[in-house]
């Protein structure tokens, strides 16, 4: 028996929301830390910004996904989500990792 029950057409629309709200949430911090690589011209927030656009590009990609897997195939689909957010933390920690002196 389980504890709480929802109807899967609901089910849909949650997962749907929760999807799009932290897909804006996290392009949103990307433009942040894009903003502050444009006022310091530092390069590791160069990686950061665009560590957080491939990683929260994945769900961008998600939602398109009725429309793009007849197109490249269901596996190809999800490769390509995967390596996007791999690249995307990849990027942040190169980032992260680069001391500022010498980004200059």
């Amino acid at each position: 028996m389980m504890l709480f029950q929802v109807n899967p057409a609901l089910q849909t629309q949650i997962a749907f929301a929760l999807t799009l709200i932290s897909t804006l949430l996290g392009l949103l911090v990307g433009y942040i830390a894009l903003r502050g690589y444009w006022r310091s011209r530092k390069r590791p927030m160069m990686f950061i910004a665009i560590g957080f656009f491939l990683v929260f590009w994945t769900p961008v990609l998600l939602l398109a996904g009725p429309v793009l897997v007849p197109v490249v195939g269901q596996f190809i689909y999800g490769m390509l989500g995967e390596i996007s957010r791999i690249l995307g933390l990849i990027c942040i920690l190169y980032g992260l990792r680069i001391p500022f002196t010498q980004s200059d």
